[in-house]
């Protein structure tokens, strides 16, 4: 007896559940966009360095449902709208639709297509699904990562200093952090304090100008306000009225 081959619609479920034929034909477009771009787009040096600094921060790479790749999800509160979009544009390469407003969080969201370049950065990334400080973070740091992350997580701090919020990584993570700060940057006044949460990373007045010489380029006028202190944004504002009379 011959061996029979039977050939099954892969996309029948469609079908069965009542999905109408038009968004069957939407989600096959779609699909051959997909591939298209993962064969086509690779990831760029400024895009790599830009991501190690939102992984570091709020950034997260997630499994799609075929859990064959990750891909890089973005999501910040409405007050942060323009951060959203600025990274919008620097991963526009790898994204099908604008960020859109979820009502139910206040907040802003996009992700990129899943990519093979993703899932591998994934790799030293994440652990059992845990984000975690890859061992070789300092041959990823970048000044615009190192800015990216700030304006993720960072915050002026009313002594003088910066904090960086790390509490979702641990105590040694938080020290390979430090010591990668100093290696590569030569900032070597970080310390660490805890609070309820866990750990986060301070960067003590006597280094904060160098700290802020190096990411201070690359911040945006939005996001200003985490590395200048009330005071001084006070006497700008203060001083702008004064030449405006107002």
């Amino acid at each position: 007896m011959r061996n029979l081959t039977i050939s099954v619609n892969p996309y029948l479920n469609f079908f069965e559940k009542g999905i109408p034929r038009e968004a069957f034909g939407r989600f096959m477009a779609n699909r051959s966009i997909y591939n298209a771009m993962r064969k086509s787009v690779h990831l760029t040096d400024c895009q790599r360095a830009i991501l190690v600094g939102t992984l570091l921060g709020d950034g997260s790479l997630i499994e799609t449902s075929s859990k064959n790749n990750l891909r890089l999800q973005i999501t910040h509160c409405d007050a942060q709208k323009a951060f959203v979009f600025w990274k919008y544009e620097a991963f526009k390469s790898l994204v099908l639709t604008p960020p859109k407003y979820q009502k139910q969080n206040d907040a802003w969201r996009f992700r990129t297509i899943s990519h093979p370049e993703l899932t591998e950065i994934g790799k030293s990334f994440y652990q059992n699904r845990q984000k975690i400080v890859p061992k070789g973070i300092a041959s990823l740091l970048s000044p615009i990562g190192l800015a990216v992350w700030f304006m993720d997580d960072g915050a002026f701090h009313r002594s003088g200093g910066y904090l960086i919020n790390t509490q979702c990584f641990t105590i040694a993570e938080c020290d390979l952090l430090r010591e990668s700060l100093r290696k590569i940057f030569n900032i070597e006044n970080i310390t660490r304090h805890r609070d309820h949460n866990g750990w986060r990373l301070y960067i003590q007045v006597s280094s904060a100008k160098k700290f802020r010489e190096i990411i201070e380029p690359f911040m945006l006028k939005e996001m200003m306000y985490k590395i200048k202190s009330p005071v001084e944004t006070t006497r700008k504002l203060l001083t702008f009225a004064v030449r405006m009379k107002i």
